[in-house]
């Protein structure tokens, strides 16, 4: 990460869900219009890179990144339901929810915790566009590497006795697994009965089609490239364990039927749905 700048995650993160509503037919997973807004003119041209005629690896990033997203605010939703008022967006990169909430989710709190880089980037961003935070926002800036996000939650109104959402979207396979059995626990310790930490895994290379082993060089030498390698894959039953190993009390994982099915299925698009990812859901209590 270059000081000053969103990483280059963050970047093609926004791209893809800004892709998604200028090359994909409606009905949309996610209807991100300011997604193209925060990324800025310069960074804007990103956004091409996931056209049809793009690196099939993109375009297929094209219909998995929104859908995961969507998957966190379709459980924010269900958690509002059952009187859940705090949300966490763990790494929140250039997300943009806190400007597109639904007016129905009515006594919400929303806390952005990403690097302090990121978020300084972002924040003169919006103030560039004019836009202003909505009261129920906040933002919370965090080094990964030298602090805990109990830590930093303590410096907010956040609320350790009320139940929370957290979501954690792109974010595990840049990490060391003990630093994901750290984290794990950490979230652990500040969240109340009825929370969920909602994430994604990346399955290993042994469970996946031939045609990633294919562009598997590729991908690292980018990733390593722009100082953002992925460092870790985990087996279905490995994520669930290392979840109870951290003191939750259930761990969902999707299978990819069922989310094919449910998010799929209403699309008029030809996308397959990505076998790199799992979605997860670790629950409090």
């Amino acid at each position: 990460m270059i000081e000053g700048r969103p990483s280059d995650t963050a970047l093609q993160v926004a791209a893809s869900r800004a892709a998604h509503l200028r090359f994909d037919p409606a009905p949309h997973l996610l209807d991100d219009i300011h997604a193209a807004d925060l990324l800025g003119p310069e960074a804007l041209a990103l956004v091409d890179g996931y056209a049809n005629d793009g690196p099939w690896l993109l375009v297929e990033n094209r219909l998995f990144i929104p859908l995961r997203a969507r998957y966190v605010e379709d459980r924010l939703r269900d958690a509002h339901l059952r009187g859940i008022r705090q949300f966490i967006i763990l790494g929140a990169g250039l997300d943009s929810f806190i400007f597109r909430q639904p007016e129905d989710l009515t006594e919400l709190r929303v806390f952005e915790i990403d690097h302090p880089s990121t978020q300084i980037w972002k924040r003169a961003r919006i103030e560039d566009l004019g836009w202003t935070l909505p009261e129920n926002g906040c933002y919370v800036p965090c080094d990964f590497e030298k602090e805990r996000v109990s830590e930093v939650l303590e410096e907010t109104d956040f609320d350790p006795n009320q139940p929370a959402i957290v979501s954690w979207m792109g974010v595990v396979y840049y990490l060391e697994k003990p630093t994901v059995d750290a984290a794990l626990r950490d979230l652990a310790s500040i969240l109340a009965s009825g929370s969920e930490v909602v994430f994604d895994a990346m399955r290993p290379w042994d469970e996946l089609p031939e045609r990633y082993e294919k562009v598997r060089s590729v991908m690292a030498q980018y990733l390593s490239g722009a100082g953002e390698p992925h460092i870790n894959r985990y087996r279905r039953e490995e994520i669930i364990d290392a979840i109870r190993m951290a003191g939750y009390s259930e761990a969902l994982v999707e299978e990819r039927e069922d989310v094919e099915r449910r998010y799929l299925t209403p699309l008029k698009t030809e996308i397959p749905l990505s076998h790199r990812f799992r979605l997860v859901v670790a629950r409090v209590g």
